[in-house]
């Protein structure tokens, strides 16, 4: 298996800053793509294809297409934009992800980032900043070192991935409902 630095198959695009944003683009009303459409889309893996879906509401690379990866600069996560988030701009808190070439699934690339250990460990020495809040900087990004398997791999790893988190979201779903159920028989019984 062959180990190679990230940036070699996609950049990194930063969101912007909704005040430069104003300025830039006058009174045009902005959509921002914000940590409920981040929480929305990585919790409910929704995306019917992993194909972009193009979309020339707003003429920027900040603008999202379904399918786009993008990573959260705070939980230092990443999932695909979905069809309801289309069209949305990336605020500064938000990363996304162009691929170069077609060399690295989407897919896998999720799984790489949010879940591969040696890649984890190399994310925890890269964060900066002071408080509460740690953040992954482009650079620190584009020096990770990823594992490149065949792009049918690629593919089967990243497939495999996304239907254990849709999975681990049904079961997170079902374990709630079991409890208010449970809670509810509980409480009926004690009052009669």
């Amino acid at each position: 298996m062959e180990m190679m630095k990230l940036s070699e198959f996609v950049e990194f695009i930063q969101g912007i800053n909704p005040s430069r944003a104003e300025k830039q683009f006058g009174n045009q009303e902005i959509n921002y793509y914000g940590q409920a459409s981040f929480d929305e889309d990585y919790r409910n893996h929704n995306e019917a294809t992993q194909e972009e879906k193009k979309n020339d509401v707003f003429d920027s690379e900040v603008s999202l297409n379904r399918g786009n990866v993008v990573i959260s600069n705070s939980l230092q996560r990443a999932t695909l934009v979905s069809e309801k988030h289309v069209g949305k701009v990336l605020s500064l808190n938000f990363t996304k992800v162009k691929f170069k070439n077609e060399a690295i699934d989407r897919r896998y690339f999720l799984y790489l980032f949010n879940s591969h250990k040696e890649v984890q460990r190399q994310k925890e020495r890269e964060l900066q900043g002071t408080g509460p809040i740690l953040r992954l900087t482009k650079q620190s990004l584009e020096q990770l070192v990823i594992p490149i398997v065949p792009l049918t791999e690629q593919k089967r790893i990243g497939l495999i991935y996304i239907e254990s988190l849709k999975l681990q979201t049904k079961l997170s779903e079902y374990a709630q409902l079991l409890e208010q159920f449970t809670g509810t028989m509980l409480e009926n019984t004690l009052e009669g």
